[in-house]
């Protein structure tokens, strides 16, 4: 096998490596948030300044210039869209201090790479710094304003590089792209930015001629609408049932007198049962078990009560969303135990959130504790 042949091999293994020790990374955070950040569509609204460098003053030749974008992150760090730029563009002649206008449409498509995403662990960030890189083809059109600035001044010797004399009103050329956008999240649908680019152009496209090719900087805001997000993988809650020791003790007393009369004082059994949850999760699936186990002591107890508390880990997410988050987890294990069969009056419930951790493990605290008391 050649070295290069090697070299992709592990080149792709790594790749999968890194890939499938942040999916879990990724899952996690898709149910904090209450959906997968990625992959989703885009569409980009953009608008600006552009600048045309050209031998001119630098303040005279800027003008306005708007964007449309379509498109779409595959993946945290991959993206791609198809991308409309226009409006104006100024040249002009610094010996003569003068300007000339024409209009212009660039399309081009474009390829994002998120560096946020390829260097961190998680894929949802308030500020992503997006690289930029495309291709397309630029048309520009209604030049008349230089025929008239060089007829005012006939011992400028430059001719409309458009065509052969001056009345040429159109040309189509190509266009190569880089950039960088600053893209905020703003909110799960919403993103604003600051996205500036340098395109390489024909070496016509300010009306003359450099022998090389002619560049333009754009600088733009942007405020990006994104749909299509997926809902965040389904998680089951991991039910974690503790061997309980049941003890019952029994205290007889007899007579010699009537030996066949026996008393016997029974003491309830104590009850413990904890529920363990994944991140974000309420919904109590999977302890039928649990719940028919609790109603059954309930039934054997009816003068004791079953204490339903349930907690929320510290480490993740805020005091307000924890508490929500704990309230949700009791609420729905008390639904799960009526539905057994144990009754209103013998079930007491609480949300403590964050407040107190039960378990010194940070993660055993997403939870619901059932007492039998």
């Amino acid at each position: 096998m050649t070295f290069f042949k090697k070299s992709l091999l592990a080149v792709a293994a790594l790749t999968c490596a890194l890939t499938a020790s942040a999916q879990s990374a990724y899952d996690e955070e898709a149910q904090e948030l209450g959906y997968k950040p990625y992959p989703y569509n885009f569409i980009q609204l953009q608008g600006g300044i552009g600048e045309t460098f050209t031998n001119a003053k630098f303040t005279d030749i800027v003008t306005p210039t708007v964007s449309l974008g379509i498109g779409r992150f595959f993946a945290p760090a991959i993206g791609a869209r198809l991308h409309v730029n226009g409006w104006q563009s100024k040249g002009g002649f610094r010996s003569i201090s003068d300007t000339y206008k024409y209009n212009y449409i660039t399309g081009d498509i474009d390829l994002l790479l998120n560096l946020t995403n390829m260097f961190s662990k998680k894929s949802h960030h308030f500020l992503n710094v997006i690289l930029v890189g495309g291709v397309g083809l630029n048309y520009a059109w209604h030049n008349n304003d230089m025929a008239a600035v060089l007829a005012k001044n006939p011992g400028e010797n430059t001719n409309n590089a458009w065509g052969k004399g001056l009345d040429r009103d159109d040309l189509l050329g190509h266009n190569l792209r880089a950039g960088v956008l600053l893209d905020f999240n703003l909110a799960k649908h919403w993103n604003l930015g600051v996205e500036v680019d340098f395109n390489s152009l024909d070496d016509r496209f300010n009306s003359k001629y450099t022998n090389r090719d002619d560049w333009m900087m754009t600088a733009q805001l942007s405020l990006t609408y994104k749909f299509g997000l997926k809902n965040p993988p389904a998680a089951k809650p991991v039910i974690v049932t503790p061997v309980q020791t049941h003890t019952e003790t029994e205290h007889v007393e007899t007579t010699p007198v009537t030996p066949p009369t026996t008393t016997v004082i029974k003491e309830a059994k104590p009850l413990k049962e904890v529920v363990y949850y994944a991140i974000n999760v309420s919904d109590p699936k999977d302890v039928a078990a649990v719940a028919e186990e609790c109603a059954r002591w309930a039934k054997e107890n009816p003068a004791k009560k079953l204490v339903v508390t349930g907690y929320a880990d510290k480490g993740t997410g805020t005091a307000v969303i924890n508490q929500r988050i704990s309230d949700a987890r009791a609420k729905k294990m008390v639904d799960a135990l009526k539905k057994a069969g144990v009754l209103d009056s013998q079930i007491e419930a609480q949300g403590l959130g964050d407040k107190v951790q039960p378990f010194t493990a940070n993660d055993d605290n997403r939870c619901v504790i059932i007492e039998g008391k």
